[in-house]
């Protein structure tokens, strides 16, 4: 397949070009705000044409992958969609920003073009076993705690992360995107939650975000996020029926607790190859991405309710359908 690409940042440049290379796909064309930069980072890849008006990704591709910051996500998909083409967005689609509801008239066909969100972790061994497991097992508990360095000074790239008008939120939307949607994937939605969120960027983006997802089921899960100070940490602890299994660290798929663990089940090395795989294995045959754009705005509706249950002092917000 021919791709457009809209973005040119490391993960553009670091995984998915790499990706798409390993796989056999062909990156054609380059979007970027910078027509430059755009044009620099086309020629180094190999990739034929770039260029700063969005036009440049609607013709002669069969799909596009967009990772540009949050506020763009949407924008730029739905004129993909409006093309008729098939979109991967990056995560989160919208975070905070909760503008992902423009998807629902992004083409005039209902049955549009293929459309999905790049929560790659769906796609991890480990997490397979795990949901597998689940089949048969109800938790009672689940304790999720990530943290790493993350203090941009004004002349990085990634400063426009501490921009909630960008970014769509702060360390939530970011890396707690994806622990949101892992226990969503895991265990449906929930019905209600509470959160604070703090040590806020000046542009506004909480460096720290502390949340609880409560199931009807009775499932409770505990939820740190954070940028801060001290040892790296990823760790998934679920507990219940007298067993405790653990993924820690999540991403390099170490299992325990489960029959025969501790069980290593590691992730591929770039995490982006499976996931544009299962995107494009997706748009050949009809078939549905591992993360739907509909499972992926879930995630964004726990982002935008941890804000509103911080502005009242963490009382309980209801998720509703």
């Amino acid at each position: 397949m021919r791709w457009g690409i809209a973005g040119y940042g490391d993960i553009v440049t670091r995984r998915a070009l790499p990706a798409l290379r390993a796989l056999g796909e062909q990156p054609v064309a380059l979007w970027g705000r910078d027509p430059h930069r755009a044009a620099l980072v086309a020629e180094r890849h190999a990739v034929a044409r770039s260029g700063a008006d969005p036009r440049v990704l609607l013709s002669d591709v069969d799909a596009v992958y967009v990772a540009t910051p949050v506020a763009t996500h949407v924008p730029l998909a739905r004129a993909v969609l409006a093309a008729g083409i098939p979109v991967l967005v990056e995560k989160p689609l919208a975070g905070g920003l909760a503008t992902g509801a423009a998807f629902d008239t992004a083409a005039p066909d209902t049955a549009g073009p293929c459309a999905g969100v790049a929560y790659y972790r769906r796609l991890a061994p480990a997490v397979r076993r795990l949901r597998a497991e689940l089949a048969g097992w109800t938790p009672e508990r689940v304790e999720a705690h990530f943290r790493c360095a993350f203090e941009p000074g004004p002349d990085d790239p990634m400063r426009w992360r501490t921009d909630p008008a960008v970014s769509g939120g702060g360390v939530l939307a970011d890396a707690g995107s994806h622990r949101i949607d892992l226990l969503l994937h895991l265990f449906g939605r929930p019905y209600e939650m509470t959160a604070r969120l703090g040590g806020r960027f000046p542009r506004g983006a909480e460096r720290r975000a502390d949340l609880t997802l409560r199931w009807r089921t009775g499932l409770r899960a505990h939820c740190l996020v954070e940028w801060g100070e001290g040892p790296p940490v990823d760790r998934v602890e679920l507990t219940g029926g007298g067993r405790t299994v653990t993924l820690d660290p999540l991403d390099a798929g170490r299992l325990t607790g489960l029959a025969g663990t501790p069980l290593l089940l590691p992730p591929a090395a770039n995490p982006h190859q499976p996931l544009l795989a299962d995107f494009a294995a997706a748009v050949a045959t009809g078939g549905t991405p591992v993360c739907p754009v509909a499972e992926a705005r879930l995630v964004d509706d726990v982002i935008v309710a941890a804000e509103r249950s911080d502005a009242v002092g963490g009382a309980p917000v209801r998720l509703v359908h």
